[in-house]
């Protein structure tokens, strides 16, 4: 069986969903083999409940991508698992750029409220430079993590295949209706 994982777009934090009939320790067991097979290439772990995969720390970049997985015992059809995966960036530089937004955000809130209070009242106002400022911002952090997502395009397409290869070693299905 050769199919392809159902991922829709590669665009933004690609997902997938899908169900095997692997036990969960021959699941993770064949995860543990992927690996070692790749080793070279890929690092990472396998545990009962996740499994993540990265590239190797010494070819690791910031702004690299991981594929975290997570393995469910499926309740409506037993004897299936429910594998969840995610590729996207490591949690720091996500938590990094959710910041950067989240200070552009407050800064046009705040700063933008008072200066435009402050230009009601008294007609002018020093503070009403911080909303272009935070707009710049805001804009500077969107193309930052557009050129980030540019450079991690050859990694996310590297995960994707391992993710391919993995789930077709474990026979995946797409939906339930494949299950009956």
């Amino acid at each position: 069986m050769s199919q392809k994982v159902p991922i829709k777009s590669l665009l933004s934090r690609p997902r997938f969903k899908v169900f095997t009939q692997l036990s969960k320790q021959e699941f993770i067991d064949l995860i543990k083999k992927h690996l070692e097979k790749n080793s070279v290439e890929y690092g990472g772990y396998a545990n009962n409940e996740i499994a993540m995969v990265r590239l190797r720390k010494d070819k690791d970049k910031y702004w690299h991508p991981q594929l975290q997985i997570r393995i469910e015992e499926d309740e409506d059809h037993l004897g299936y698992l429910v594998v969840r995966g995610i590729i996207g960036p490591k949690p720091n530089v996500w938590t990094f750029f959710a910041f950067l937004y989240g200070i552009s955000g407050a800064i046009f809130i705040t700063l933008g409220s008072y200066a435009l209070s402050e230009y009601i009242v008294q007609g002018t106002s020093v503070w009403i430079w911080a909303v272009p400022i935070a707009l710049l911002i805001g804009l500077g952090t969107y193309a930052a993590s557009l050129y980030g997502h540019y450079i991690a395009k050859f990694q996310l397409g590297r995960l994707y295949h391992f993710v391919n290869d993995l789930l077709n070693d474990a026979e995946f299905y797409e939906s339930k209706d494949e299950l009956n």
